[in-house]
Order: structure tokens, then sequence, then C-alpha cells
């Protein structure tokens, strides 16, 4: 199986390990949410990292015109 498919368990139960203090149940929860969701936020930037097309404003020859040309 994949990682990266979708609906895969990335995060076992030994991920998270508290080292001190004493979390509720809910605040392990809220922490797992809050990793996972900035994990699938930083998967989405790198994989459309690379579909990202130049833009005309970085073509060097886009300003430049020759002589005797016209321009509106």
């Amino acid at each position: 199986m994949n990682p990266r498919t979708p609906g895969t368990t990335e995060l076992a139960a030994a991920s998270l390990r508290v080292i001190r203090g004493t979390p509720t149940p809910e605040e392990l929860a809220a922490l797992a949410v809050l990793l996972t969701a900035r994990l699938r936020a930083a998967d989405e930037r790198t994989d459309t990292a690379g579909l990202l097309t130049p833009t005309l404003w970085r073509h060097p020859g886009a300003g430049f015109r020759p002589p005797g040309t016209w321009a509106s």
C-alpha cells in the first residue's frame, strides 16, 4: 500500500509520545488533528509546486519591443 494514498493511516499509535504532563484524550485528539492537517497542507504544497507555470512577466522578451514597432 502506498503511504501517499488518500485514506491511509500515516500516524500510528506510537507516533506520539507524551513526555510530561497528563493530557486528556480530547487534547491528544486535537493535537493529532492539527498535525494531520499541517502534514496534508505541506504535502499539497509540494505536489503543486512542480505544476506552476512560469508567467510572462519573467520572460526576457516580454518587455522588449524592437525600434519602429507599434504599441498601444
